[in-house]
Formats: C-alpha cells, sequence, structure tokens
C-alpha cells in the first residue's frame, strides 16, 4: 500500500510527500474528516515511510527489515492506540507514553498512531499533552478524528492539522470500479448514497444485508400507496427490526421519493439515482402526485428529527407510515 492507492486528497498526499522528500516530520498530526475517508490508511502509508530505512525521496523501499516487520504487523517502532470500549482511557495514553520513553529499534523514528482520538477522556488528553509538550525527537504521533472540536485547544495548537474532504462522486465511482469491475449493479445509487466516503461506499457494496433491506424498504414504500390501516402495524415490524440502522432506512425512502419526484416533474430517467431500480419507478410513478410526494419526504425528515430527538420510537414510525399512506 503506497500513496497512489489513496482516493482524492491529493492536497494532503502532497503534503506528506514534501515531508518525507525533505525529511521534516513534525512531532505530532491530526487527520481529519469522515469516517471512512482514508485517514487511518493514509496515515498508515505515511508511517511506513517514516520508519523505512532505505526510503527513496517518499517512496518506502518495502524491502528493508523495518518495511518487512511493518507489513506483517510487528514493527515494535509502530504503536497502534484505539478504543477498547467506548472511550480511550488515561491508562492507555500512560501504557504508550512508558513505550515513547524507548528509543527506536530499527530507525530513526518511532511512530505512534491514536486512531479515533475524539474518544480520548479529557483525562488521557491532558496525560497525552505531557509528551506533545515536550516530546522525543524520534516520536511522531498521529491522531485520527471526526470532531477536531472533542480534542483539546492544546493539543489541537500543538500538531499539524490534515482535514480530509469528502471524495467526489467520480472518485467513489472509480474506487468502486477498481475494486469490483464495471459491472456493478446499483452503482449509481451506492455513489449517492456514501455521500463521499469510500469507506461507506465499499461497505455497501459488500453487505448482503443492505441490498435486502433496500428492496424491503422499497417493497414497504409501494405497499402503503393503496393499503388498509392495518397494514401499517404490520409494515412496523421492519422498522422495529431495523432499529439500530433507521437513518440508512430513512436514507434509502428517501432517495426513492426523490426518484419519484424528479421522474414526475421532469420524465428524464437518466438522472435517477436508483438507476438499477429504473423499470420500477417509470412503472409507479403516475400513481404519486406532486404535492405527495413532497409531503411524504418531508414526512420521512420530520421522523428522524423526532428520533434523534429521542421520541418513542414505534410512535414516530407510526405516525410517518400513516402520513405516507395518506392520500
Amino acid at each position: 500500500m503506497n500513496f497512489s492507492d489513496i482516493i482524492g486528497q491529493n492536497e494532503i498526499v502532497n503534503a506528506l510527500k514534501a515531508v518525507l522528500k525533505d525529511d521534516s516530520s513534525r512531532h505530532a498530526y491530526i487527520f481529519a474528516g469522515p469516517e471512512g475517508n482514508g485517514k487511518r490508511m493514509v496515515a498508515k502509508i505515511f508511517a511506513a515511510a517514516l520508519l523505512c530505512t532505505a526510503r527513496n525521496s517518499f517512496v518506502r523501499c518495502e524491502s528493508c527489515q523495518s518495511c518487512r516487520l511493518f507489513e506483517s504487523g510487528t514493527n515494535p517502532d509502530f504503536y497502534v492506540l484505539e478504543a477498547e470500549g467506548a472511550s480511550i482511557g488515561v491508562d492507555e495514553v500512560r501504557k504508550m507514553q512508558q513505550d515513547i520513553s524507548i528509543r527506536p529499534l530499527y530507525g530513526a523514528k518511532k511512530v505512534y498512531l491514536i486512531v479515533e482520538a475524539d474518544k480520548m477522556t479529557v483525562q488521557a488528553q491532558n496525560c497525552l499533552l505531557k509528551t506533545l509538550e515536550e516530546p522525543p525527537g524520534y516520536a511522531v504521533i498521529i491522531l485520527t478524528t471526526v470532531n477536531t472540536n472533542s480534542l483539546l485547544e492544546t493539543i489541537r495548537s500543538r500538531s499539524i492539522l490534515y482535514n480530509f474532504r469528502k471524495n467526489t462522486d467520480e472518485e467513489i465511482k472509480n474506487c468502486l470500479q477498481k475494486i469490483k469491475g464495471y459491472e456493478l449493479p446499483g452503482i449509481d445509487f451506492i455513489v449517492s448514497y456514501a455521500n463521499g466516503v469510500p469507506g461507506k461506499a465499499i461497505e455497501l457494496v459488500e453487505s448482503e444485508d443492505f441490498r435486502i433491506n433496500r428492496d424491503k424498504a422499497l417493497e414497504v414504500i409501494l405497499r402503503l400507496r393503496n393499503s388498509k390501516l392495518i397494514e401499517i402495524f404490520d409494515a412496523y415490524g421492519f422498522f422495529e427490526e431495523n432499529k439500530d440502522n433507521i437513518d440508512s432506512i430513512l436514507d434509502i425512502m428517501l432517495i426513492f421519493y426523490r426518484d419519484l419526484l424528479i421522474t414526475k416533474k421532469t420524465g428524464n430517467e437518466n438522472i435517477l439515482i436508483n438507476s438499477d431500480k429504473k423499470d420500477i419507478i417509470v412503472r409507479n410513478v403516475d400513481g404519486f402526485e406532486i404535492d405527495k410526494l413532497i409531503k411524504n419526504i418531508a414526512a420521512i425528515e420530520e421522523a428522524r428529527r423526532n428520533i434523534k430527538q429521542n421520541a418513542n420510537y414505534q410512535l414516530v414510525i407510526e405516525v410517518m407510515l400513516m402520513k405516507l399512506q395518506e392520500e
């Protein structure tokens, strides 16, 4: 794995290459951005290059002992700290600090990767701060986070911040086609649903549960159109089974209603997100009025807000289903 395998993030990749080329690494970096957009992968590629004892500019040799050990996951100069539960506590940071006190075994650097650093407790962050204030010259600490505001200002001010952007749809599509091939069914839907996050797109492609739930969610939408009240309570079972994935289910429903609305308004089938479901959309679009589609989209968004505000889950879903059913 090297920098050429990274999807997008060209500014960050070029900046890190320059650091390696000039041998000008700092003692602390923060890689910030959405979950699943390559922060950990970039951190490991950067770490491997820093540890390589025969690096050519920014390209590691892959054959020195440090590189071989890194590939096998046994390089003692590379330390990964991540939460085993809900948080990273002060004891875990102190254990890392004990390792930092030991000089590198193979090269000139030791690299420490703290994954999801925003999970560190305040006590753990204050403990880490002591190392950042007086770091040994050989130590490089990389923190990944989705929320820099969860980190103490004193940690942020002592670190170089790189903000990872969301990828473009084209970058996501190229990534999926490279991994899975060009004949990937539903690729436009997956690209749109992934919302610029390659990790999420790859997860969706490989998830059989997601494909099943998508089909079931669309089935619920179409069944509600000409249903009786009793069928609402039957449909609720699907939402109860997917309570932990309700955001995903609501997104699927919103995108489907969006495609129905676009088709109803423009008749243009080439801009559908659910392009692999075009036949279903075209076959059912005449059964929906524009005003009703707009109201349904609003009903789903309202349900999402209410769930986030900890309203009664069953009541919220049943009210939403009744609104979707109404003529």
